[in-house]
């Protein structure tokens, strides 16, 4: 007796649906603002014309007689751009229409909620952590040499001369020292995730040698003060890296 043939769960094919009709939808929601936003502006623009052109006529007898030709000839351009402009919106209105239509129609193809929740803040945060994540290895790479660069700037920061030491003017030194201590850390974590844990005490190592080797140069010295600064900075920019991961969305299922 042969089995019956297997099929993918209902989960899985409601994922598959999101994944193909979402940007879909988010492109209707694009166009639909768009057009919402086109509209708004012609039809100030063309209430603005109307004024003018109201102001132009005047309500007096006899005026059309009156008129110089420079304002006829005007009155003759702003008729013509604003049935222009009202053609435009008849336009803008049928293209609403048939759009809403199809969102409409993608709504009760039922995954309609799925689609407008993907839709808000939550919903695209969670977008952009899944395509973070089919980019990973590319991102690995790069945090790598990010971090091994920062390092490489954070010690000639250390151990040059004063007058040598980058600096951010408008930065107060202990924010500019941590700030340092947290893009690296930020980086490394990123890019060596199974060694955390060797890679942050290297960096508290690192930290504390940088601040000894000071006392080598004579226009510099280490004190506990900074290197608590740039530990509390490496801390941080590792205990990021664990925060936002936590933000990924769930597998999908199988």
């Amino acid at each position: 007796m042969t089995l019956p043939a297997r099929f993918r769960n209902s989960g899985r094919d409601r994922q598959t649906d999101l994944d193909r009709l979402g940007p879909l939808y988010l492109q209707i929601e694009r166009a639909l603002a768009g057009i919402e936003r086109e509209s708004t502006g012609l039809t100030r623009r063309l209430d603005e014309a109307r004024t003018r052109a109201a102001v132009l006529l005047g309500n007096e007898d006899g005026i059309y007689f009156e008129r110089e030709p420079a304002d006829e000839a005007r009155l003759v351009e702003a008729e013509t751009q604003m049935m222009a402009a009202f053609h435009r919106l008849e336009q803008l209105r049928g293209q609403k229409a048939m759009i809403a239509g199809w969102r409409t129609e993608i709504e009760d193809s039922g995954i309609g909620r799925a689609l407008r929740d993907e839709a808000r803040p939550a919903g695209r945060l969670a977008r952009v952590l899944r395509l973070v994540r089919g980019r990973m290895a590319a991102i690995r790479r790069l945090s790598r040499f990010s971090g091994w660069a920062l390092m490489l700037v954070i010690i000639y920061a250390t151990l040059s001369g004063i007058e040598q030491r980058p600096s951010v003017a408008w930065l107060i030194p202990d924010i500019e020292r941590g700030l340092a201590f947290l893009a690296a850390a930020t980086a490394f974590a990123i890019g060596y995730p199974r060694q955390r844990p060797l890679i942050f005490a290297a960096g508290l190592a690192a930290v504390i040698s940088l601040e000894l080797a000071q006392n080598w140069s004579p226009t510099r010295h280490g004190t506990i003060h900074d290197a608590w600064i740039k530990a509390v900075g490496l801390g941080l920019g590792f205990a990021l890296v664990s925060g936002v991961e936590r933000l990924k969305p769930p597998a999908r299922s199988s």
